[in-house]
């Protein structure tokens, strides 16, 4: 089994999908450390309560919170994600300013890995209009970590479900299709791009499809060309 040396970033570490994270590094004894906003967004997120789960109160938007939370992290998941009901305004600092945050703070540091939960649909936002202002900002986001120079994973899930993890991941560089998917098993892809190193410098989409298998299987992203 595959394993990894240092402590991981998760930011928005308690949202639905970052709790998940959390949860998952440190089931798999990988040292976390989870950044959230504020104490009152622990509340209600056990996950953030592990023993040995490293809790750090900060804002994504501000720089030298940033630099305070990558400092001495080996790598870094980011699980943040703007709302609809969100403004112009909102979307794009959370999609686009804190990504910039994170990687001017992640050159100075030197950290090695960015992992990004992003969204299906941000290379043809037009497909889905009621989510293209999120996912407008979404791929710019995106373009800010490819050219960053730092060993990156996009990962592009579709529609998030609340179900158990599953035994069905279909992952490639682009499906021909939508479709939903467990934020269990997102949570899983997410953490097995630290863990299997055809993962660096590939964008993958995934979705729940009968007849593939789990999420961390061996050799996951081997076949999803960058």
């Amino acid at each position: 089994m595959a394993t990894f040396d240092g402590k991981v970033l998760v930011l928005g570490a308690n949202g639905e999908t970052g709790r998940r994270v959390v949860a998952n590094l440190h089931r798999k004894g990988i040292a976390v450390r989870a950044m959230v906003r504020s104490e009152d967004r622990m509340r209600g997120r056990p996950e953030l309560l592990l023993n040995g789960v490293e809790t750090l109160i900060g804002s994504v938007l501000n720089a030298e919170d940033m630099r305070r939370a990558v400092r001495g992290v080996r790598a870094v998941i980011s699980a943040l994600g703007a709302r609809m009901h969100y403004s112009a305004e909102e979307i794009e600092a959370i999609e686009v300013t804190a990504l910039i945050n994170l990687v001017a703070a992640a050159l100075e540091q030197r950290v090695q890995q960015i992992v990004i939960c992003s969204s299906l649909g941000t290379e043809t936002p037009e497909q889905v209009p009621n989510l293209a202002p999120i996912l407008r900002q979404k791929r710019r986001g995106e373009l800010v970590v490819i050219h960053s120079g730092i060993p990156y994973t996009i990962v592009r899930p579709g529609g998030l479900t609340n179900a158990p993890a599953s035994n069905q991941v279909l992952i490639a560089a682009k499906l021909g299709s939508f479709g939903m998917i467990s934020r269990e098993d997102v949570a899983e892809v997410l953490v097995q791009a630290l863990l299997q190193p055809e993962a660096r410098g590939k964008v993958v989409e995934i979705i729940s499809q009968a007849g593939f298998g789990a999420a961390d299987r061996e050799k996951l992203f081997e076949r999803a060309a960058s």
